[in-house]
């Protein structure tokens, strides 16, 4: 009985925090919505056609026409074509308007024919044994395309781009050769038939997220933030449960609740049951915000697997661990100041460092190895384990076992500092 008026009395203390409710409920909200508008826009920045490319072409020929087929079949830039100087094409990238320039110089594709005849005509001249002509002498310097890049691009993007616009070109020479074997040949035997020599790659490659018990959950902006914000909502408990603890023990409530019959562990008990039913609450919203809001939004739905009981399962753990921090927080700081600045302070370091803000898997390595002391980071690699690689209760144990540790660790932490130093 003790033990539900204790959590009658929490639950009351709670709904009149009108800050603490904000805090609790309204935040995660405000930031899912906020935080995923931005990472997806700055995902579809890089794909699905959406990289403004400039082409200035004084070609006007075959190679210019090749490549810009080739770029446009990509699906990866917004083409736009300007007859203008390369310095003018090099001001409009460097100012933002585009991420890339290519300028085509003249007589490009006339200069890689004439190559590739050259090229063509001494192989064939070192099988016969024929002298090769003035004409036929193949000229050492490169045909060269400018390529100018945004200075705001990075490198390793820079460099994929680059490769793959290397790679069209070899392709397109490889068919300037061939045209011009096929020219050889005809002169060569004129009675023959040739067949049309074939460029197309004998080698492809296949894409696919390796996937683990065949999940086909593709990883977003929204399978990230959901969770992440989530649990940064969930620790974010310990601001209006620190107060609480606090306001007790000022106004003497703590004092009068150690004097009635019954152990002190009901009264952590009772908090304990009330702030976890909360993170609970907190989770289920979030659902509801990543199933119906987002898409709402053109942001992508959420997909929660085949196993919500394991989720709400991770999700209890979690709320396990954030009031079990909670709890530490009110039981060691000595007034409302010191609990909300301890508690914000050092929640928003173990977001940042276990992954929250920026995913783990885009730190330095030197991070990556600081992050797995982060409570935030075992239950955010728990959701990741079942949101995208569909993990069972055996392949995430590890993460639930830190977190309860976490909370068992904390929870008698709070206990031995109140019995021993606060009741002194």
């Amino acid at each position: 009985m003790k033990l539900l008026y204790s959590i009658y009395k929490e639950y009351k203390v709670l709904t009149r925090d009108r800050a603490g409710l904000a805090i609790t409920f309204i935040m995660p909200t405000v930031l899912i919505l906020i935080i995923t508008l931005i990472q997806d826009t700055t995902f579809r920045s890089v794909s699905e056609a959406s990289v403004p490319l400039l082409i200035v072409d004084r070609d006007n020929d075959s190679l210019a026409s090749s490549l810009e087929k080739s770029l446009a079949g990509s699906k990866f830039f917004v083409i736009t074509k300007k007859n203008i100087t390369n310095e003018q094409a090099k001001n409009e990238v460097a100012h933002g308007s585009y991420l890339i320039g290519i300028v085509i110089p003249e007589n490009t594709s006339k200069n890689l024919r004439k190559k590739s005849t050259q090229r063509i005509s001494k192989l064939l001249n070192s099988f016969t044994g024929d002298t090769i002509t003035k004409d036929e002498r193949i000229d050492t310097n490169r045909l060269q395309l400018q390529l100018f890049f945004d200075p705001i691009t990075k490198l390793s993007f820079k460099t994929t781009i680059s490769n793959s616009i290397s790679s069209i070109i070899s392709q397109i020479e490889m068919q300037s050769m061939a045209t011009s074997l096929n020219q050889k040949m005809q002169e060569n035997f004129p009675y023959a038939s040739p067949q049309k020599v074939e460029t197309a790659p004998l080698v492809t490659t296949t894409e696919e997220y390796a996937s683990y018990n065949n999940s086909t959950i593709i990883p977003n902006s929204v399978q990230h933030n959901v969770p992440a914000w989530t649990l940064f909502a969930m620790f974010f408990i310990c601001i209006p449960l620190a107060g609480n603890i606090i306001k007790e023990r000022e106004d003497g409530s703590a004092f009068r609740l150690l004097t009635m019959p019954g152990s002190y562990m009901i009264v952590i008990l009772g908090k304990m049951l009330t702030y976890i039913s909360v993170s609970l609450i907190q989770f289920g919203l979030m659902l509801c915000v990543g199933l119906y809001i987002l898409p709402l939004m053109g942001l992508p739905q959420l997909n929660v697997g085949d196993n919500v009981l394991l989720l709400f399962l991770v999700a209890f753990s979690a709320g396990l661990a954030a009031t079990g921090f909670g709890l530490l927080v009110g039981t060691i700081s000595n007034s409302h100041d010191q609990a909300s600045l301890f508690g914000a302070v050092f929640v928003i370091i173990l977001a940042a460092i276990g992954g929250i803000w920026v995913p783990t898997f885009v730190m330095p390595e030197i991070m990556k190895q600081i992050s797995v002391i982060s409570p935030l980071n075992w239950g955010l690699e728990a959701f990741y384990g079942i949101f995208l690689r569909n993990f069972g209760l055996k392949e995430i144990y590890p993460e639930l076992i830190r977190l309860w540790l976490f909370f068992l660790a904390t929870l008698s932490t709070s206990f031995l500092y109140q019995k021993y130093v606060r009741m002194r």
